[in-house]
């Protein structure tokens, strides 16, 4: 039995996004399902990626192939690479976007893809149907000529070392998630993610924060002060008002009820805010 291929990119609504699953399908031969996990990942943002697809992934069956693509890089000098994590297979670039999730679940396998190898695999499943009657190759669109077709192989029993070479895991790029570090007068955290509704995602959990300890936090930015009431839900400050809690996925995170907390803030993914209980 196939296993199910999910798919996490920063490619929005676009023809990439739909090029991804119709080559899924094709290679798959209409084995197991293709599923969208996220594409709303901001532009270029490793590290919100990395935020979404560490708190997204334990949600599909164990079995999963996770195919993650938020590569700035691209066409660079960093690697390809399929990762036995767990009882979980994540494709993508070795950039950080997967090294959450792999230092939770462990690398049983790790495997430096090969480009010739993963098309000439996925060129024998297409029987050579392809319109053009060959696969364009493009320094640009490796989500589509290496990760995509890896992972619906390795989806549909190809063993992923026969996709490339394997890879020594202190060769990872790493990237922390979780981070705090505690400062003069309060307690340094990095912005992780920003959501559609202008909500914060802090790189902090409640073992790294004591928040429940808290009443009232100062909220010091690069250019700006602010006061947030510590809550559990947002009506619990009046429309307009900061509040600071722990969200669905754990993080301490800062919202405005029924407005825009980075907007309010004049914060960005990746930079770092100070909190300080006010006594």
């Amino acid at each position: 039995m196939a296993r199910d291929v999910y798919l996490l990119t920063d490619f929005g609504d676009s023809p990439y996004t739909g090029i991804l699953r119709a080559l899924a399908r094709n290679i798959m031969g209409g084995e197991g399902s293709v599923i969208d996990l996220d594409h709303s990942i901001p532009s270029f943002k490793i590290l919100a990626g990395a935020y979404v697809l560490a708190n997204t992934y334990y949600w599909t069956p164990r079995s999963s192939v996770i195919v993650a693509v938020v590569d700035p890089g691209v066409g660079g000098p960093r690697e390809a690479i399929a990762v036995e994590a767990g009882d979980y297979i994540l494709v993508g670039p070795n950039n950080g976007l997967l090294y959450p999730v792999i230092s939770k679940e462990g690398a049983k396998r790790i495997v430096e893809l090969d480009m010739e190898k993963v098309v000439a695999a996925a060129q024998e499943r297409f029987r050579g149907k392809l319109p053009q009657g060959r696969w364009p190759l493009s320094h640009t669109f490796h989500a589509r000529d290496v990760f995509l077709p890896a992972g619906a192989l390795i989806a549909v029993g190809v063993d992923m070392e026969e996709l490339g070479a394997p890879m020594e895991r202190d060769r990872l790029k790493r990237l922390v998630i979780d981070y705090v570090e505690k400062v003069e007068g309060g307690f340094k955290a990095r912005v992780v993610y920003i959501d559609k509704f202008g909500n914060i995602a802090l790189s902090a959990k409640p073992g790294l924060l004591p928040i429940y300890q808290w009443r009232r936090v100062y909220i010091q930015t690069q250019t700006e002060q602010h006061a947030a009431m510590v809550g559990r839900k947002f009506s619990d400050v009046r429309p307009g008002q900061l509040v600071l809690y722990v969200n669905s996925f754990g993080h301490i995170e800062l919202a405005v009820n029924q407005g825009n907390a980075a907007r309010k803030l004049g914060v960005e993914i990746g930079d770092t805010i100070v909190l300080a209980p006010i006594e």
